[in-house]
């Protein structure tokens, strides 16, 4: 196959700049070392070949290290080297400069280098420079005389951070009118200074603060609180393989969470604190069982298969790890209606497993121009985590403890005018229609009950997190353990977790780094059931004149209230209460990840990294029903026993080089292997037919089916990323990547994909970097194209056990009736991306807007084939997908002042989709049915990802209601027709931040518009009159409509029982069923206070903070039933749109408190 001119074109790029950056190695082996550069001096925009200690003493991170000297009539010369060698530099002097070899003595602890060298050279005619070789050399001062003072006072004190409470060790504090005198604060960030008496002021100033003069007036104590500086103008975010860039460079849009939101959500999954945050990403809760898992897409759906992946690739440090919700099968042979585990059961997403509070920072990687180097599995988009490590200087200890209470959300509205009955009457018959609350007329001796309420209970969770860190120039390690445990609104129902986890890193050399973190995680519990045949859909029918939570007999048996007077024990709805008692599903989740990394110095500017990741996780699940529930009556009820193994190893080996040309041309190159291996299991075991009810063990079944299966993939990878930037205004980014999948035929598996990306910062073009109104503008506009392969054993046609077998003990087997185009290949995404990013009031507002547009074409479907062929589903390329949205966001700081500032942040999105083409011969991809109600989500060609399609109520052709002779409109059931989509038009959110000294408060408002939603439990509550919909009886209404003739409808008709129960006069028309599930709600209310500085000196902390937090507090929504947020099918599935049966979700209330030593 010829290459496209394109392809050749970046190839042809890529090896150029490879020539031009990598050539020079061989020369840098030939000639003299000339010392390792500065990690921040190759920035400065002015070539100098020394910087002053004193003056870069706060820019310079080598002059940011601390060290302890005490010495006692020691040469000033020992002492200046003994220094240098402690800060891993060098020292440059003339050994004939006497005034070196005087004796000093010096007692100093936890000083800053740059403090060190000042102090040690006070009294002598020379000063400190640092060379960009990392040398300290000794220069004239400029003043070539030694500064003699009449000191007047010694003053000392404390500083911290405004926000927090904490103590800022390394900030500068000099004299004003002498900038010669000054010292830094400890790793207590206290300070000590003597000043002159002609001094009136001191200067604080550090790295990300705003620098602050304070007055003296006689005093012998200032503590200072030091604000935060607004966001820097050239900061820095996390990329593919964990790279730090500059924002300013990157030609794509990445946004990035701190850690410190992510702990402050106070969410046991991860996922869920990213949610009302990002532009272009959806986040959704799917239940609200305890441990529900999280569901995240972003810039939308790509794939048309009801099986396929639209999950990100989740990254941790640099090396990809699982985040999928594995679904199993947990079902009995026969007696249920479910489609699979994924509707009856919301697993937890395996980004769960990881600790919040060992969270940095998470970088969102949008479009295939940022997920690139990644290959194919980072085609749906990237969450690139990076953890916490441990940091030089003193151990630091952090504990943060939580206590919080849990609701349902929440509930439909029932009706409370009428009781349990039939057509007006009391139960009075046989078969009691108790289960019916089509009764007479309350009254005061009338008990009702909103059991949709009533059945969830108020639970309560606890998290305690312990976090250790600390280290030395040479070695840094970081180790935590947390523990979680929620209760489930359901009652009997639990999620637990616990992690341990440790990071460490060690310099061998000034150029060889070894890194490495391990990661441990046991979670699990017992989780409610949903879906078809499930305490959910036993709640829908359950009447409000019997309280649901009177659940059983002396005998142990159920009350269910839906038999015979004469035989209480023959109702066929299941008591909900009694389900979630008698009938469990148990998880045990055990999860070992972690990385080892390799880094050296070949030369001053080229590094060799290699990063070996493992992840392994062991998931095993037993569900039991006793035979007196729904779901196991057909097969005397039933036991399954799982256990899903799962493993995936990753290697990593990349070259990294920068180098600058000239003064302002400078580029990099990254080129790099990435091998992946995933394999998985499954042994499914499920006996049926309990001999004793209650007895839960396979010994005790009288039918064992076994079925055992499994996959392997390997993903073989090289790619380049070449970059280069002028003047720090020009940004180009070309990258390349070839892929070989094992998933695929041997001829089609290696395919190469190119990128590329421009960025423009017109800011410096036109001389406003200084200018307070617009300091920074920047265009960018990005190109990529992106695979995705298949899933495994997709190719050709396999064997499996025969349906029957052993019999007799012969064993059998036959071939698979699923079957896949042995000329498949991969699937393509194209992308487009433009953006901007602007910046004005001295960065205090900052506006980012993106437009994407992407095609995904060569499909991988597995669609359904006539049965003739001797096949059920044929797997091959076909189908297409185009999709463009826009993104907005914006930031700013309405007000900052020395004790009062206000935050915002917004952001807004719209992605919109069309199926632009089906594979041939299929007009219709199905993701779910509804069954008789006749709601489903599936896709035709010229429709969009999301669409919803039931039967509707007969119109004429103005669109006017059709009303039959009996005065009651029809429902067409002819055909299925569109009925609206479950996707969002749009969707946003805006967090206020404020904060006033030591208290801060947070509220984040989320809204979601356009998104519809089929109920699946709301039309069982209708046919049983329980909703508030039903309470309309009796009364005689008139329909608005037209009847055949075309005339206006003057019929008059009672509303009744019997219209409501009506499938073809009422509740099958989607206009009932399908609802608008649009909301604006409260995500997020947190209000904290941290004790002041003056307190915290008094005790053995470094700082204290207390928190109340809410969630879900506020909801509007026209939507009638549960918080229609819940799905009904679990985490990573392709279905949306379907709701009501599912754990609703819960909003909550918790207390936490985070101490720091």
């Amino acid at each position: 196959m010829k290459e496209s001119l394109l392809h050749i074109l970046s190839k042809s790029v890529l090896w150029c700049l490879a020539v031009i950056l990598v050539s020079p190695i061989g020369w840098a082996f030939t000639t003299d070392a000339q010392g390792q550069y500065l990690t921040s001096a190759a920035n400065e925009s002015i070539n100098k070949s020394f910087y002053s200690v004193r003056e870069y003493s706060d820019r310079i991170p080598e002059l940011k290290k601390f060290v302890s000297i005490d010495v006692e009539n020691a040469p000033i010369r020992e002492v200046l080297e003994n220094i240098v060698m402690r800060a891993d530099l060098g020292l440059a002097y003339n050994a004939e400069l006497l005034s070196l070899g005087q004796p000093i003595t010096v007692s100093m602890d936890d000083v800053t280098v740059a403090n060190a060298l000042q102090k040690v050279l006070a009294n002598t005619t020379y000063e400190a420079a640092i060379s960009k070789t990392r040398e300290i050399v000794l220069r004239d001062r400029p003043d070539p005389q030694p500064l003699l003072v009449q000191f007047q006072q010694e003053v000392s004190g404390t500083v911290t951070d405004a926000e927090t409470g904490e103590p800022l060790p390394g900030v500068n504090v000099r004299a004003t009118q002498e900038p010669s005198i000054g010292t830094s604060t400890n790793q207590e960030g206290e300070y000590t200074l003597v000043v002159p008496d002609d001094i009136t002021s001191l200067t604080f100033s550090f790295v990300g603060y705003q620098e602050q003069e304070v007055s003296i007036n006689n005093r012998t104590t200032i503590n200072v609180a030091m604000q935060p500086e607004v966001e820097a103008l050239d900061d820095v975010v996390v990329t593919a393989f964990g790279v730090e860039q500059e924002r300013k460079s990157l030609g794509y849009s990445v946004q990035e969470v701190s850690g410190e939101e992510i702990a402050e959500s106070g969410e046991s999954n991860l996922v869920s604190a990213l949610q009302g945050k990002l532009a272009g990403v959806n986040v959704q809760n799917t239940s609200g069982a305890a441990g529900a898992g999280m569901d995240i897409t972003i810039r939308g759906i790509s794939s048309l298969s009801p099986s396929g992946d639209n999950q990100p690739l989740f990254v941790i440090d640099g090396v990809p790890v699982s985040n999928e919700t594995n679904y199993g099968n947990v079902l009995p042979s026969e007696g249920t209606n479910s489609p699979g585990s994924a509707e009856q059961f919301s697993f937890s997403n395996r980004g769960a497993d990881i600790n919040p509070d060992d969270i940095k920072n998470i970088s969102i990687l949008k479009g295939p121009s940022a997920t690139a180097l990644y290959g194919q599995r980072a085609a749906n988009g990237v969450v690139e985590i990076t953890t916490k490590k441990g940091q030089a200087g003193r151990t630091e200890v952090t504990f943060k403890s939580s206590v919080g209470v849990s609701e349902v959300n929440k509930v439909p509205e029932i009706q409370d005018d009428f009781q349990h009955g039939y057509y007006g009457a009391l139960p009075y018959r046989e078969f009691t229609f108790e289960f019916w609350q089509w009764g007479p007329p309350t009254n005061e001796s009338s008990e009702i009950w909103n059991n949709y309420r009533r059945f969830f209970r108020r639970a309560t969770n606890y998290s305690n997190s312990l976090s250790i860190s600390g280290g030395n120039e040479n070695t840094t390690y970081f180790s935590s353990m947390s523990n979680v445990n929620e209760e489930g609104i359901v009652p009997n129902t639990t999620w637990d977790r616990t992690t341990f986890k440790l990071t460490g890193s060690h310099n061998v050399s000034d150029r060889f780094d070894i890194s490495g973190s391990v990661n441990y995680s046991n979670s699990g519990g017992v989780r409610p059931t949903g879906g078809d045949k499930s305490i959910m859909s036993s709640l829908s029918y359950w009447t409000s004149s019997n309280d649901v939570t009177d659940y059983e007999y002396p005998d142990g048996d159920q009350k269910n209230y839906s038999g015979l007077k004469s035989n209480p024990h023959s109702g066929f709805i299941d008591n909900p209460t009694y389900f979630a008692y008698h009938s469990t599903l148990e998880d045990d989740v055990n999860r070992v990840f972690g990385n080892v990394g390799l880094s050296f110095d070949i030369t001053d500017w080229v590094t060799l990294d290699y990063k070996f990741g493992a992840d392994y996780y062991n998931d095993s699940r037993e569900r039991f029903v006793p035979p007196n529930l729904d779901v196991g009556t057909q097969v005397n009820g039933f036991l399954v026993k799982e256990q899903i193994n799962y493993r995936q190893l990753n290697s990593n080996l990349y070259l990294r080089a920068n180098r600058s040309f000239t003064e302002k041309l400078k580029g990099s190159l990254v080129l790099g292997n990435q091998i992946t291996d995933i394999d998985s299991d499954r042994l499914n075991t499920r006996g049926e037919g309990l001999n004793i009810p209650g007895f839960r063990s396979m010994a005790n079944t009288t039918n064992i089916f076994t079925n055992e299966s499994g996959f392997q993939k390997r993903l073989v990878g090289v790619f380049a990323d070449a970059q280069l930037e002028y003047d720090g205004t020009y940004f180009l980014t070309v990258t390349g990547r070839n892929d070989w999948s094992s998933t695929l035929p041997s001829d089609n598996r290696s395919f190469f994909y190119p990128s590329a990306s421009l960025g423009y910062v017109f800011t410096e073009t036109l001389g406003l970097s200084d200018s307070e109104i617009m300091p920074f503008g920047k265009l960018r506009l990005s190109w990529a194209k992106v695979g995705k392969d298949a899933p495994a054993y997709s190719v050709g046609q396999y064997y499996q056990a025969a349906s029957g077998f052993p019999f007799s003990g012969t064993g059998g087997f036959s071939k698979d009736t699923d079957a896949g185009d042995p000329d498949l290949k991969p699937e393509i995404t194209t992308s487009f991306e433009i953006g901007t990013d602007l910046r004005f009031l001295s960065n205090r507002l900052r506006f980012d807007l993106t437009y994407f547009n992407q095609v995904s074409k060569n499909q991988i479907v597995a669609f359904p084939v006539s049965n003739p062929s001797g096949l059920s589903r044929y797997t091959t390329n076909a189908g297409e997908i185009k999709s463009h949205g826009v993104e907005l966001l914006l930031n700013g700081t309405p007000i900052q002042q020395n004790n009062f500032s206000w935050d915002v942040s917004v952001n807004w999105s719209s992605v919109a989709s069309e199926v632009t083409e089906m594979p041939e011969g299929l007009d219709v991809i199905e993701f779910a049915n509804s069954g008789f109600a006749g709601v489903v989500n599936r896709i035709e060609e010229g429709g969009e990802m999301g669409d919803l399609y039931g039967y509707k109520f007969e119109y004429t052709d103005d669109g006017e209601l059709l009303i039959a002779d009996d005065g009651l409109p029809t429902i067409n059931t002819d055909s299925l027709v569109k009925v609206g989509n479950a996707l969002p038009d749009w969707k946003g959110g805006i967090t206020n931040t404020f904060r006033y000294k030591n208290f801060s408060a947070s509220f984040l408002m989320e809204v979601r518009w356009g998104a519809d939603a089929y109920d699946s439990g709301q039309r069982n509550s209708i046919r049983n009159g329980i909703i508030e919909l039903t309470k309309w009886r009796n009364d005689e209404v008139i329909f608005q409509g037209v009847t055949d003739d075309g005339s206006v409808n003057q019929t008059p008709v009672r509303l009744n029982q019997g219209y409501y129960r009506s499938s073809t006069r009422f509740n099958r028309a989607s206009e009932i069923l399908v609802q608008d599930a649009s909301w604006i709600r409260l995500r997020r209310a947190r209000i904290s206070y941290s004790l002041p500085s003056d307190l915290l000196q008094t005790l053995p902390i470094q700082s204290a903070s207390f928190s109340v937090t809410g969630r879900n507090l506020f909801l509007n929504t026209p939507f009638r039933g549960y918080d229609p947020e819940g799905q009904q099918y679990a985490a990573g599935s392709n279905t949306y749109g379907f709701t009501g049966l599912n754990i609703p979700p819960t909003r909550s209330l918790s207390f936490s408190m985070n101490l720091k030593f």
